[in-house]
């Protein structure tokens, strides 16, 4: 089994992550994810595809962004949190591998 490198979030688009991050607190206090986080991960996929990452990179960088959430800090996982991030996972390579 390949290993890969870890890629911080930071080489990525900070303004895109920002957004990200943004969006996946409002996922956090409404219990699903909206709308938006089609587009950013759509965004995200491009951006690391351009930067000849691969998606585990790209999965590992997102996680990184959702354990980094000051809301998850400190406080044992829920069935939502679990759910969410098992979305967002799936989405994220749909979006990586339909470009």
């Amino acid at each position: 089994m390949m290993a890969f490198e870890r890629i911080p979030h930071h080489s990525l688009d900070p303004a895109t992550v920002a957004e990200l991050r943004s969006a996946l607190t409002r996922s956090l206090a409404a219990g699903s994810h909206g709308d938006e986080l089609g587009h950013l991960l759509r965004s995200l996929a491009v951006q690391a595809r351009e930067r000849g990452l691969h998606a585990e990179q790209l999965l590992l960088a997102l996680k990184d962004v959702w354990y980094e959430m000051p809301e998850l800090s400190g406080r044992p996982g829920n069935d939502v949190q679990t759910q969410l991030l098992q979305q967002l996972i799936a989405r994220c390579i749909q979006e990586y591998y339909s470009g």
